[in-house]
């Protein structure tokens, strides 16, 4: 962590003629990436930077470590450089992370951010940022745009999915707010220069209420960074040695955070380990809950939950297969071209693949909740078969699962992004 004053620019390239200072402004810290949308975010900014343009994250709030009195008597603020050309600013002032702690505690969404942004309360870091940024990208509607004198500068909002439509579906005091949304989501086309939603759908909706500007709406689906899956030699058999399990056990990995669609697919799971018990043990199946949708590591006979970790590239090196078990969202999975990246043989329902060209049976092994035991019977009967399918599927699709090329190809669509 670098404190105020320091230099974090050094690791940004001297201007070029023709790349732009993009600032992306999120709710909360994104690196390292714990979640499918810091995933989603982090791969969109880092594509950017490497395209040559000099990127800046200012993420309003920290996470809980950030706020320990040992770090926060040292600044207001941490620096962080993430790699060339790109930086992440993170506003550790009480107010932004007071109110973060308070919403979620309460369990309702960032209300209270989209009122301060939008009524012009935002950190002076992030007023000095806004008047350097000559593209600013809102990461999704929570973060609309602030009133002031860089109201005219092109302003794009990045979609992760139809947050309305998330909200219709999560439980308690978020669905309360769904409508709410839905009207933000819909004024969105006439607030920003262009949007970048994530699946056709999304972008149907949007051209919906666009009120015939005619916005190009380009598509930036939830690919992924295939050099962040990487991992050292041995990751594989240390990270299995650490969960106990030997060269003959099947580990299918299910990545997910705590979002209504996956707490109900993992209670579904739940109930499948309980039922085939027996199967599970005499084929040596695990299933590995990976992430923050677990509050803490737990041991339930075939049920293996990591909670939240730093990283999840190693755990997905000490898996057989990704497991996508969703049946409802909106958006299309990150963590399904996560699997892919790291080279994963995928068992899904055909929901999981939503917002993917991934054909059933020549891809993925496909399956119906119901039929969760038949398909894992068919991934251990042909696993090496289906290890040689898992080879050829991101070469094959690179061009819909690569953030790099995503990224690349929709801001060509887009002048703001060009040489001047």
């Amino acid at each position: 962590m670098l404190r105020y004053g320091a230099k974090p620019a050094t690791t940004m390239s001297p201007p070029r003629n023709g790349d732009k200072s993009v600032l992306l402004i999120s709710g909360f810290r994104i690196f390292p990436s714990s979640t499918g949308g810091h995933v989603h975010t982090s791969a969109i900014v880092r594509s950017l930077a490497r395209m040559g343009h000099r990127v800046l994250v200012y993420s309003l709030a920290g996470r809980q470590a950030d706020y320990r009195l040992s770090e926060l008597w040292r600044s207001s603020h941490r620096s962080d450089p993430i790699e060339p050309n790109l930086i992440e600013e993170t506003n550790l002032g009480l107010l932004y992370g007071g109110l973060q702690a308070l919403g979620r505690r309460l369990d309702i969404p960032r209300i209270w951010q989209y009122q301060l942004l939008s009524h012009g309360f935002a950190p002076v870091r992030l007023r000095q940022a806004l008047r350097a940024a000559d593209i600013i990208l809102s990461d999704l509607p929570w973060c609309p745009p602030v009133p002031g004198p860089w109201s005219d500068k092109p302003w794009f909002l990045v979609s992760h999915n139809l947050e309305h439509v998330l909200l219709e579906q999560a439980g308690g005091a978020q669905r309360r707010f769904a409508a709410w949304m839905r009207r933000i989501e819909c004024e969105a086309p006439r607030q920003y220069r262009d949007i970048f939603p994530c699946a056709e759908a999304d972008r149907d909706f949007f051209r919906a209420h666009d009120g015939g500007r005619q916005l190009k709406l380009p598509i930036i689906r939830c690919g992924v960074d295939p050099q962040s899956y990487a991992v050292a030699p041995g990751t594989r058999e240390r990270v299995r040695a650490e969960l106990g399990l030997g060269a003959g056990d099947h580990l299918l990995v299910f990545s997910a955070s705590r979002f209504a669609p996956n707490l109900e697919a993992l209670e579904v799971l739940r109930e499948f380990c309980r039922a085939e018990a027996q199967f599970l043990e005499r084929e040596r199946v695990y299933i590995l809950v990976l992430g923050s949708i677990l509050p803490a590591p737990l041991r339930d006979g075939a049920l293996i939950g990591t909670g939240r970790v730093p990283e999840v590239a190693p755990y997905f090196a000490a898996g057989d297969a990704g497991l996508n078990p969703v049946v409802r969202g909106s958006g299309s999975n990150v963590k399904l071209f996560e699997y892919l990246a790291a080279g994963l043989p995928v068992i899904s329902t055909l929901f999981g693949v939503r917002g993917s060209a991934l054909e059933p049976e020549i891809d993925f092994i496909p399956y119906g909740p119901p039929r969760l035991k038949d398909a894992i019977e068919r991934f251990i009967s042909n696993r090496e078969q289906w290890r040689r399918v898992a080879r050829e599927v991101w070469p094959r699709h690179r061009s819909s699962c690569d953030i790099e090329e995503l990224v690349r190809d929709a801001v060509a669509q887009l002048p703001e992004f060009q040489a001047s």
